[in-house]
């Protein structure tokens, strides 16, 4: 078979594989089980197509059912586990975090970049934990909180394009944060080489967060340092600077 004949044979298998991860994906956004109608209405697949793809990803137990509603299944959380066992970034980050956690007395945690989100892959807890812990895996924006520190960090094109699209953004104090103003906040952080954040993503936390680069200096990830606000100065966050800047040049050589 010639090459070419080759690679239009895969097309329909590699379009499977894709459609099969859109599915995967929605699921592990939704954090609730979801029917068929609201696969197809999240895919654009039609009810056909999604439950031959459901059947398989079931039979790997990477997708389970009940009362006709789908969610992830178990085999995910295997995938998860070899993610946290084998990943080198996570491996070197978590003693460094141990460190940071027991001389700052924060909550150290390491959020690495997917596309134009942030996933929390490492945490260890400080003195006083918060009071909502955040699940490791979990999926949050890049505009706040800890990750403003990769934003602030990526390409102009990619910083504009993502700017863009979020216009005007609330935080979680109700606060109204306009493009430009964003805008100014990114460069405040790319100057300061850190961000403080105090009840922005989550009413509850004060942060410090700075930027984890990789040899060739492309922004990977964040790391940050954290709080209940009762209980954490935030002028006084900035004096960890200095910590979470070695540990970040760590994880990242």
């Amino acid at each position: 078979m010639s090459p070419a004949r080759d690679e239009t044979s895969g097309q329909p298998t590699v379009r499977s594989v894709e459609r099969a991860l859109e599915v995967l994906e929605l699921l592990e956004r939704a954090d609730r089980p979801l029917r068929l109608v609201d696969l197809s209405r999240g895919t654009g697949l039609s009810s056909a197509t999604l439950l031959r793809l459901l059947a398989v990803l079931q039979r790997r137990d990477l997708v389970a059912s009940g009362a006709g509603e789908y969610r992830l299944g178990v085999a995910t959380l295997g995938m998860a586990h070899g993610y946290i066992s084998s990943d080198p970034l996570s491996n070197r980050a978590r003693p460094h975090l141990q460190q940071l956690a027991d001389t700052t007395r924060l909550t150290t945690s390491l959020y690495v970049r997917s596309g134009d989100e942030r996933i929390l892959a490492v945490r260890v807890d400080g003195e006083h934990p918060l009071r909502y812990q955040l699940p490791l895996g979990r999926r949050l924006a890049l505009h706040l909180g800890a990750g403003k520190p990769i934003l602030a960090n990526l390409p102009v094109d990619e910083i504009a394009r993502i700017l863009q699209l979020l216009g005007e953004t609330q935080r979680a104090d109700g606060r109204t944060v306009s493009v430009e103003g964003m805008d100014a906040d990114l460069s405040d952080i790319r100057r300061n080489g850190f961000h403080v954040s105090v009840a922005e993503r989550d009413t509850a936390v004060a942060s410090i967060s700075v930027p984890v680069f990789a040899g060739t200096g492309e922004v990977i990830a964040s790391l940050s340092a954290s709080g209940p606000v009762e209980s954490t100065d935030p002028a006084r966050l900035p004096e960890w600077a200095p910590e979470l800047r070695r540990a970040a040049a760590a994880v990242g050589r």
